[in-house]
């Protein structure tokens, strides 16, 4: 059974970890890494983790799951397709821009994790079900006429990565309220498509919490 203890060090290593992969990138970060920034030894950290490897894949597995369940939550009785992508669109843009280093562990280190290991296999099949929202939606925009595009992939894809580019620029202190880049972005997002515009964003409260984030800044 964990103590209190044990919860504190296994989010301590994770916050660690995070920003460590974050930064200097999985195949630079050691364990011994790890266990400096945490003031343990190498030991102390395999007691909490089995492999560098398993806390990565940990890390991406509960990040995705995270967003997944989040993006169910926010479309959850939202029937149609302009609506659905707007707050597929804000929901993306925010949690890149609340959570820069743990959507960056997600979004690059996919390579880092074994081929054909179940990991690695597990991490492809969640970001499938995550892509999944946004394929849905532009398929049913376009068979109803309330989007007008050449290439749904091309579209999908530009789309995801305004989203994801954010973690890169946003900070918390610049010219725009988070509020207001997620509102520029779904304007963007619903012309691209050829959409009738709508003021719509995400309820922040449904977005995942990932405790391990290091506070932005």
């Amino acid at each position: 059974m964990k103590t209190a203890r044990d919860v504190d060090a296994g989010l301590r290593i994770r916050a660690a970890a995070v920003r460590l992969f974050a930064e200097q990138g999985y195949a630079a970060t050691s364990v011994r890494d790890l266990a400096r920034a945490v003031n343990l030894t190498n030991a102390g950290v395999y007691y909490h983790v089995s492999s560098k490897e398993a806390l990565l894949a940990d890390l991406m597995e509960a990040g995705h799951r995270g967003l997944i369940d989040a993006t169910r939550r926010l479309l959850a009785g939202v029937g149609g397709p302009a609506e659905r992508l707007a707050l597929l669109i804000g929901s993306l843009t925010a949690i890149h821009a609340l959570n820069p280093m743990t959507t960056r562990v997600m979004d690059g280190e996919l390579r880092s994790l074994t081929p054909g290991g179940a990991a690695h296999d597990e991490i492809i099949a969640l970001r499938d079900a995550y892509e999944d929202f946004w394929r849905q939606a532009l398929a049913d925009g376009v068979a109803a006429g309330v989007f007008r595009v050449a290439d749904q992939k091309l579209t999908r894809l530009a789309l995801m990565s305004m989203c994801t580019g954010t973690g890169e620029w946003y900070r918390p202190d610049g010219d725009s309220t988070l509020e207001q880049v997620c509102a520029e972005f779904v304007a963007i997002g619903l012309a691209a498509v050829r959409a009738p515009g709508l003021s719509l964003l995400p309820d922040f409260s449904l977005l995942p919490d990932f405790p391990w984030e290091p506070p932005h800044g």
